[in-house]
């Protein structure tokens, strides 16, 4: 019985370690400073730290290419559900419209696979991708305010979007808008 207890306790380690612990280290190192970049780029930075952050955002994205390029999409047996965010933020971050898109499908994947990206998440990031070109949104996330009104961006299929909404743990549309309007004190 000693020997049973002791042989799940190891299954139940190993199951629970990740296989590429230094990858793991490296994107959550990535994140943090992602992290850092953002704060300081909503603040009043000088030009030559801003200038820093966006060639460090740059590196960033090339290395998580070079990453997926290599190896896929981490997963969080490789690099935890921490480490499978991490990568998820730095595309998200990114300043590179064609980046985000080619990572959207491992992103969706990823959701799909249950390694830790929440279906909201993956439908900001949808939402926030397909309006950076140009096109209508799925999820309805994204708004604007308007003559002190929350005002949605175009909307792909309107009938659906509470659906789609559903399927990714969201509240419906209109409860959202609500939730934004509170939240921003504005009708």
């Amino acid at each position: 019985m000693r020997y049973m207890l002791l042989l799940l306790s190891l299954v139940s380690t190993i199951v629970n370690a990740q296989t590429k612990p230094e990858l793991q280290k490296q994107l959550l190192n990535m994140a943090q400073q992602s992290q850092q970049i953002q704060a300081r780029q909503k603040s009043k930075a000088s030009e030559v730290l801003k200038n820093i952050a966006a060639d460090i955002t740059q590196l960033h994205t090339q290395t998580l290419n070079e990453i997926v390029q290599l190896q896929g999409w981490p997963t969080k047996e490789q690099v935890t559900e921490e480490g499978v965010n991490a990568a998820f933020e730095l595309v998200n971050h990114a300043n590179n419209l064609s980046f985000q898109q080619n990572m959207l499908p491992f992103i969706i994947q990823s959701y799909m696979d249950k390694q830790g990206i929440s279906g909201e998440a993956v439908a900001i990031f949808t939402d926030k991708v397909s309006i950076a070109q140009g096109k209508s949104q799925v999820f309805g996330t994204q708004a604007d305010f308007i003559s002190g009104k929350v005002v949605f961006f175009q909307i792909q299929n309107q009938d659906s979007v509470d659906h789609l909404r559903a399927q990714m743990g969201m509240p419906p549309l209109a409860e959202y808008k609500k939730t934004l309007e509170l939240f921003y004190g504005v009708q």
